[in-house]
């Protein structure tokens, strides 16, 4: 639809007094202060955002040297028997037997390394010379086993067979293949 064409221009004046103009002033003012605050607390927290993110990553790393062995030893664990038992069902006569052996003798030489450091360390505020007796009483039991084992082993398999039985279990082995 066409406009029709403008025969007068009618001018509107808004007069402010000095009142009115201190109120819209004092409103810009509060605006702009608002926009830098706005500003600022954005800032701020993406800081604390990325402080919180840095502790939570300190407490992941803490965490994880503080149980991560035990958790992977857990695991490890569990794992290892759930193969040996698989193993030994498709595979029977397999050196798992003497694996499993070779293992616990790991176990008991870890727990006669802890009581030896308890009951034979002149520092230890456990020392009993008794107990050190008992415990090399034990430390000589489980050479001989471990001799009797090895001489076993070396009777039955060759250097894989016998790596493949003592692979990771340190100082059992005697011949210190890993």
């Amino acid at each position: 639809m066409p406009r029709k064409p403008v025969d007068q221009v009618i001018e509107h004046r808004i007069s402010l007094s000095d009142f009115e103009r201190s109120q819209i002033k004092e409103a810009v003012t509060t605006a702009q202060a608002n926009i830098a605050i706005d500003g600022i607390t954005a800032t701020l927290q993406a800081a604390g955002s990325a402080m919180a993110g840095a502790g939570g990553l300190l407490a992941a790393i803490v965490f994880m040297s503080w149980k991560g062995p035990t958790i992977l030893a857990t695991v490890t664990d569990k794992t290892n028997g759930i193969l040996d038992n698989i193993v030994d069902t498709f595979l029977p006569g397999t050196p798992i037997e003497h694996r499993r052996y070779a293992q616990d003798l790991a176990k008991r030489r870890g727990e006669i390394a802890k009581e030896e450091a308890a009951y034979c360390s002149f520092n230890s505020d456990k020392y009993s010379e008794s107990r050190c007796s008992q415990v090399q009483q034990k430390k000589d039991q489980y050479f001989a086993d471990r001799d009797a084992f090895h001489k076993m082993l070396m009777e039955t398999y060759d250097i894989t067979g016998r790596v493949a039985i003592y692979y990771g279990l340190g100082d059992v082995n005697p011949d210190f293949v890993e």
